[in-house]
């Protein structure tokens, strides 16, 4: 079978399976099998694959037509301009997670501190963490999972982007109780448990601890508003991301317990993050 007859079989798989962007899919798989650029394959479009060649990227495109996502089949993620490994045991990072890094290298430039201290709650594949010591190296960054399995992913990220993060395994505050921070972000589960049956079919690959934060969502905002006045700094703050619709819930949590709050939207509009800050400091 030659690429261009591959590409076309695997769209029409993957659209017989209903995946989005199917050819923009089936050109990935195959550019992973034979181990080179998208481009390439229209500049080989007549190039025959070799029977090992074609098995394999039949194997994928059987994966991806199984609803895997296309990240843990290609065990690689984008985020801020770096690359992530990613597999099942990881959240896969998302672009509008990005708002939240790019928020705080904003704060970064009106910075006088000699030295900041940076935790990142619910680290999962150490995106958040490991971008964040990568734009400010400066910084004493902490990253913290309850899952091992997600730190063993989050330390390879570290070592791979050439970052100096600390990984600390615990339950979402533990971690860095004892100790006071300029910064606290996360990006914590937040999708209420009776909305998870009705996501994406590839939703149901990832694992449900990163995504769903109890019955309404909000479990672990109230959990920090409660903790947070034991954990920050006298000028600490707050960066959350959270889910389009849940703003005025998340503020009016961190405001019963002190707080001024702001909300900043993502590219396309939506609230995506919350900034918190006591008033009374």
């Amino acid at each position: 079978m030659k690429i261009f007859e591959a590409l076309q079989w695997g769209e029409l798989k993957l659209k017989e399976a209903e995946v989005d962007n199917s050819r923009w899919d089936a050109d990935l798989l195959l550019s992973h099998v034979l181990g080179g650029r998208r481009e390439q394959l229209y500049l080989e479009r007549e190039r025959v694959l070799t029977d090992e060649q074609l098995k394999r990227y039949l194997g994928l495109i059987a994966r991806r037509s199984a609803r895997e996502p296309l990240q843990y089949i290609l065990r690689n993620q984008e985020f801020m301009g770096l690359g992530f490994y990613v597999d099942e045991r990881v959240l896969i990072p998302r672009a509008d997670s990005e708002i939240l890094v790019e928020k705080l290298l904003e704060f970064k430039n009106l910075s006088s501190e000699a030295e900041v201290r940076i935790a990142d709650l619910c680290t999962g594949s150490g995106a958040i963490a490991v971008s964040i010591a990568h734009f400010w190296p400066e910084a004493f960054v902490v990253g913290t999972d309850l899952s091992s399995a997600a730190l063993e992913v989050a330390r390879y990220n570290g070592r791979q982007n050439n970052v100096r993060v600390e990984w600390r395994e615990g339950d979402f505050c533990e971690p860095i109780r004892g100790e006071y921070w300029d910064w606290i972000v996360t990006n914590p589960p937040y999708i209420p448990e009776k909305e998870y049956g009705s996501l994406a079919s590839e939703i149901f690959k990832e694992p449900k601890m990163a995504l769903v934060g109890a019955e309404n969502g909000l479990i672990f905002y109230s959990r920090l508003a409660k903790a947070a006045s034991s954990l920050l700094k006298p000028r600490g703050k707050i960066l959350m991301e959270i889910g389009w619709d849940q703003a005025k819930a998340v503020r009016d949590i961190f405001q019963k317990e002190g707080f001024l709050t702001r909300v900043f939207q993502d590219y396309g509009g939506r609230d995506r993050v919350v900034y918190a800050e006591f008033s009374t400091r």
